[in-house]
């Protein structure tokens, strides 16, 4: 009886672990926040790590990230060469088609979502580019 419980398990993680691996290949890519009530933000999902940039690409955090079922965890945001925080977590929505990113902060205030819409590119990147 043990091995068949065991072998239950090992399918289960692997199915679990399957769901997980597609959720965080949808939110790869660049993502631009389009609310008003806070400035524009843009993050980067790479496939460890997150690079978010805020102010007009002046304010850059980077951090490792990971999922679970409805929430995106990072861990070690760095500003500069310090630690900013050890570990923040999200709650977090896709839409039907995956191109619109809902995320609110866990256990903040009202006010700490972003809605985000997948975009090709990062303005605040272009921007410095063509400023040059």
């Amino acid at each position: 009886m043990k091995p068949i419980k065991f072998l239950i398990s090992l399918i289960l993680s692997i199915v679990l672990f399957a769901c997980i691996s597609d959720k965080k290949k949808d939110l790869l890519g660049i993502w631009e926040s389009f609310e008003t009530h806070h400035d524009k933000i843009i993050i980067t999902f790479y496939q460890d790590s997150l690079v978010l940039d805020a102010f007009n690409g002046e304010f850059h955090t980077n951090s490792q990230w990971d999922l679970d079922k409805n929430k995106i965890h990072l861990f070690n945001v760095e500003l500069y060469d310090s630690i900013l925080k050890e570990e923040i977590s999200y709650k977090y929505n896709l839409n039907e088609t995956k191109d619109t990113l809902y995320m609110k902060v866990v256990d903040g205030d009202n006010n700490d979502y972003s809605t985000l819409k997948k975009v090709d590119s990062n303005p605040f990147i272009n921007k410095t580019k063509n400023d040059e």
